[in-house]
């Protein structure tokens, strides 16, 4: 069995290491044994074999991200241990984010002095049922109907918002320090043919992050995938976001 690589979308730029990789359905129980050197936390120690999985492919991609950041100055570095959350924790002097979906697994990662935070997200794109089940506990009212003229089908728009938000709350949740849900920021714009978005918060994270502060990002779509990645700039702003130079993503 061999890892299956595959192109990264364009979610970065600037020096950010993104891997991706397939998780084969038929090689599930495999993985574990293939990166024996990552080992399992003891919170997954009788999780399914598709959990234990991901655990190790995302471990894996966030070491060859951190390869990829370092430029050759860095590492060997080993597999990233669990946090409190169950959040990776990263290198000092590094900053990533891990993510994966129904076969699709990889990370990114930078340095800390080039990048203060990043957040990557993946996702498959909702069926109907499922979107009908959690579209009112990701959007807030109105937000669809306002970006409904994008070109998106209603399945992928919504998978779109979802993504962000979680996008969002991976930049700065290690930042701010707690819990926020959906309806604490609003999907402000898309542009389809730059694959950018612009997301505000609705309300205050903290005293840096207040109300109606803006960030930029890209996204992806493809094989029935919605891919979004943000960063912010060491000095602040969202790097490469085009948040319109309005609030963090100036």
């Amino acid at each position: 069995m061999s890892v299956r690589h595959l192109p990264s979308p364009a979610l970065f730029e600037g020096p950010v290491g993104h891997v991706c990789l397939a998780l084969e359905a038929g090689d599930i129980e495999s993985w574990p044994q293939l990166f024996a050197d990552i080992a399992l936390p003891e919170s997954l120690a009788k999780a399914v074999p598709k959990r234990k999985a991901e655990f190790v492919a995302g471990r894996h991609c966030a070491r060859l991200a951190l390869e990829q950041a370092a430029g050759g100055g860095g590492g060997p570095f080993a597999p990233l241990p669990v946090g409190p959350e169950r959040a990776p924790v990263w290198p000092a002097g590094y900053v990533g984010s891990i993510t994966h979906t129904h076969g699709y697994v990889a990370a990114a990662a930078a340095r800390a002095g080039a990048v203060r935070s990043l957040g990557l997200d993946s996702e498959r794109v909702m069926g109907a049922e499922t979107a009908e089940s959690v579209r009112s506990m990701v959007a807030l009212e109105g937000e669809l109907e306002a970006l409904a003229g994008e070109g998106f089908d209603p399945w992928q728009l919504l998978t779109l918002v979802f993504s962000v938000k979680e996008t969002l709350y991976k930049c700065l949740h290690p930042l701010v320090g707690r819990f926020f849900g959906f309806h604490e920021a609003r999907l402000c714009s898309l542009d389809a043919r730059a694959g950018r978005y612009v997301v505000e918060l609705t309300k205050g994270l903290s005293g840096e992050f207040g109300p109606g502060m803006r960030f930029g990002g890209r996204f992806a779509l493809g094989a029935g995938l919605v891919h979004t990645g943000m960063v912010l700039a060491a000095g602040g702003g969202a790097a490469g976001g085009g948040a319109a130079g309005e609030g963090a993503g100036a």
